[in-house]
């Protein structure tokens, strides 16, 4: 009986190749050789652009008073190097392009004094000027310019440069306590027609804040002279780790007139004529989280109804265990208040400290020369975005407190308070295997 069978090898019995599968063998080896030719040229490209083309150049570097050499190698580093080794999860992007102390102040604050770290906007030269006169202190601001690359011919950075030089030798309050950290690079892939500063500027500025304390400001508003005088005198809180929070005022659309007032009488009387009021973003005047009306007690006092979208202007420790500002958000929106939130589950108490005050100069938060065109999906988006956030900062503290032995603290009651009440609106009782009531981790 005889059956049908393949056709095969007269020695191996193997099957023989058919046409079909001899084309798909070639195909297959054409398409490996030409992926690794392909990988090959690209990284070889990549790499020759970059180490004769890519790298930045620092326009004008600081010369040394003393030789580094006799120190340490490691003072030679350039910046990129440097940043990669110190801040290995900062995207490379910002990094390359980071030049501290572009413009070094002469004056030497002293270790218990109170920095703010601001933004510098290309438009904002005169804003910049009066924030040095007003607070008479150190100030650590960030200078970010869109460009790709540092060059001597950029006229992008050319034009700002020489601004900033002549403002410089002309104007004594900048020369001694403002020091200018110049950024080249992307600024966002939603870009507003007046840049906004996001999180990783104001990180920025608290690295290379020269004091222990750092009051993040934000870039529209100026405190009052006697402000930093009077933070001074709480910094025993800073030293707990604690938050002090410098109420913000504005004027309303009644106000005659936009001068700003000096002292606590002249701006409670503004107040009762309702031509100013204290603002919380997000609230009406007068009813967010600060609480106008303890403030008007004259003595410190801790805010009790916390919300995670409070975002006021306030001072830190610039180093110990207060968490480091979260660079996910490239919105302005977002970003204060995630920082803060951070801060406050992490066991920080939040102290509105009684007199001191800033003003917030008056315009339209929602004008489209500050916000970036974005769609109502991209705003559902970052809407959600924030809320995963908070959940994740919830399990990762929690579980920072309970590792450290916190966690049946007066520290911990933040945190308690505030991530069960965020997973109860997300209708979950359990998240991860951490329980609120009494840590569970598996």
């Amino acid at each position: 009986m005889f059956f049908k069978s393949k056709h095969t090898l007269p020695i191996s019995g193997t099957p023989r190749p058919t046409p079909k599968g001899i084309l798909s063998w070639l195909i297959i080896r054409i398409i490996v050789i030409s992926f690794v030719t392909f990988s090959a040229i690209f990284s070889f490209t990549h790499i020759f652009w970059r180490s004769y083309f890519g790298r930045p150049r620092i326009l004008h570097p600081i010369t040394r008073t003393y030789d580094t050499k006799l120190i340490s190698p490691l003072s030679e580093f350039n910046n990129s190097n440097r940043f990669s080794k110190m801040h290995s999860k900062t995207s490379k992007l910002f990094t390359d392009g980071l030049y501290p102390y572009y413009y070094h102040a002469e004056h030497t604050p002293e270790l218990d004094d109170v920095t703010i770290a601001t933004f510098v906007s290309q438009q904002g030269f005169d804003d910049l000027i009066r924030l040095a006169e007003v607070w008479q202190g150190p100030i650590s601001a960030i200078l970010h310019v869109p460009t790709k690359t540092l060059d001597d011919t950029d006229p992008s950075i050319v034009n700002i440069l020489a601004t900033y030089n002549d403002l410089y030798k002309r104007n004594a309050f900048l020369k001694q306590h403002v020091d200018i950290h110049l950024i080249t690079g992307p600024v966002s892939n939603n870009v507003s027609i007046l840049p906004r500063p996001t999180n990783f500027h104001l990180n920025v500025a608290r690295l290379f804040a020269r004091s222990e304390f750092v009051l993040f400001l934000d870039q529209d508003t100026w405190p009052t002279q006697r402000a930093r005088k009077i933070l001074r005198k709480h910094k025993s809180l800073l030293l707990q780790n604690d938050i002090l929070v410098l109420p913000s005022f504005t004027f309303t659309e009644l106000s005659i007139s936009n001068d700003f007032p000096r002292s606590f009488e002249e701006l409670t009387k503004l107040v009762k004529r309702n031509y100013m009021g204290l603002i919380d973003d997000g609230w009406s005047l007068n009813k967010g989280p600060t609480s106008y009306e303890n403030w008007l007690k004259k003595s410190i006092y801790n805010i009790s109804e916390y919300d995670i979208h409070y975002q006021p202007n306030f001072v830190v420790k610039r180093g110990s265990v207060i968490p480091w500002c979260t660079e996910r958000f490239d919105n302005f929106e977002h970003s204060k208040a995630a920082c803060l939130f951070q801060m406050y589950i992490s066991g920080s108490k939040l102290w509105v400290i009684p007199e001191a005050f800033s003003i917030k100069y008056h315009y339209n938060r929602h004008s489209y020369l500050l916000k970036a065109v974005e769609s109502k999906w991209e705003k559902t988006i970052k809407d959600r975005m924030y809320a995963k956030f908070l959940r994740e900062a919830c399990i990762h503290h929690a579980r920072i407190l309970d590792s450290l032995g916190d966690w049946s603290t007066p520290k911990a009651n933040h945190v308690k308070q505030q991530c069960d009440r965020i997973i109860t609106n997300w209708g979950l009782g359990i998240i991860d295997g951490l329980r609120l009531d009494g840590i569970e981790i598996v």
